[in-house]
């Protein structure tokens, strides 16, 4: 079983004896048997669970490389290239400092400048005389 013969079964059993008292034994081999049973049934149920989950993944995969169902009213799907590509991106309509169609242009004296105050360039920055 777990390489144990039979002469050392029959040395546990007897220390257990000499240890537990032969009143104790009963109760004690009965309790071991119970704790097996449960024991036993949680890692069935484990292993039922793990089963279950793998063929529903199986399961799952298997829809995902089928092509999808027709639209009701009989409109043609997508082609596959158009499901691919990705939609065309908007432009940002707050787009950060220094970014974007917001950035400043070479030559442009205004947009030049830095401010470090922190605070927003009024219009005199703007035409340059600042």
């Amino acid at each position: 079983m777990f390489g144990i013969g039979m002469q050392e079964i029959v040395l546990i059993c007897a220390i257990a004896l000499i240890v537990v008292g032969p009143k104790k034994l009963p109760e004690l081999a009965r309790a071991l048997g119970k704790g097996y049973a449960e024991f036993r049934r949680a890692f069935d149920d484990m292993k039922r669970t793990v089963e279950v989950d793998l063929q529903t993944e199986e399961i799952r995969r298997s829809l995902m490389d089928l092509p999808p169902p027709p639209p009701p009213g009989g409109v043609p799907p997508p082609a596959p290239e158009s499901l691919l590509t990705a939609p065309p991106v908007p432009p940002d309509p707050f787009p950060y400092p220094g970014t974007g169609s917001g950035a400043a242009r070479a030559g442009d004296p205004a947009a030049s400048r830095v401010h470090t105050s922190g605070a927003v360039p009024d219009a005199e920055d703007a035409r340059g005389r600042g």
